[in-house]
């Protein structure tokens, strides 16, 4: 696992700790997808509000693109909304 130091992340440490290639992270960081902060010009992941960022509840849409910005297969995300969303009988 990524080791802290002050309880932050540099993002190739985060990049592990999401299962998420370092170029996605950096590109998240700089659109705001992710919480993050440039330290002394440097990106910073704070592990405390990425983990509350992942606690969070998000919509079916902001999955939706956050699985299109990481290239997963359509199939695997409707797949994942099925059991997600089990109908109702």
């Amino acid at each position: 696992m990524a080791t802290k130091r002050g309880g932050y992340l540099k993002p190739w440490e985060a990049s592990q700790y999401l299962g998420i290639p370092v170029d996605t992270i950096y590109e998240m960081l700089e659109k705001g997808g992710i919480p993050g902060e440039k330290i002394e010009g440097h990106w910073r992941v704070d592990l405390a509000k990425l983990e509350a960022w992942l606690d969070e509840e998000v919509s079916e849409t902001d999955l939706k693109d956050l699985a299109k910005k990481l290239n997963v297969e359509q199939a695997k995300v409707q797949e994942f909304f099925k059991k997600a969303k089990p109908d109702k009988k």
